[in-house]
């Protein structure tokens, strides 16, 4: 048994493009990002191009709100395909069947099939004012009575 999985972050260098598959019209939303890995000594740095594909409500979400220019943190399935050009060189090209894409420029979270309640909650919460000062002790001393045993 083999996994694939991946987690790349990268910048959005081509609009999303939304189209719908032919029999099942299913959401499909594809784009390109551009991952500069950190060079090492010596080596040219070299910017690699990855196909995301996005399916269905997930899809849906990446078409609408994202666009050039976002920094994304995707998270997928890792595919590697072989073919070759019309003029016979053999070529490879990287994809990411994506489960879930982060815009980090906003922060928001673009997930399949996840609910975004939590997320909204931790931003609803920072939103809420600024962080306490108090210490550790003095926000449990708030939350129990002298009492009372947590455990």
């Amino acid at each position: 048994m083999s996994i694939s999985k991946i987690v790349i972050s990268g910048q959005v260098v081509k609009a999303p493009e939304k189209r719908f598959t032919p029999n099942t019209n299913v959401a499909v939303t594809e784009f390109f990002i551009a991952v500069n890995p950190t060079p090492r000594q010596g080596q040219p740095n070299e910017t690699a191009l990855v196909k995301v594909i996005t399916w269905r409500d997930l899809a849906e979400r990446c078409s609408t709100e994202l666009q050039k220019g976002d920094t994304v943190a995707v998270d997928g399935r890792l595919q590697i395909n072989n073919f070759t050009t019309a003029e016979g060189q053999k070529r490879k090209d990287i994809e990411i069947d994506a489960v879930s894409v982060e815009n980090l420029g906003t922060g928001q979270a673009l997930q399949a099939g996840v609910s975004q309640a939590p997320s909204q909650k931790v931003e609803a919460l920072s939103r809420a004012g600024a962080p306490s000062k108090k210490s550790g002790a003095e926000d449990l001393d708030a939350i129990f009575a002298e009492d009372e045993i947590p455990f």
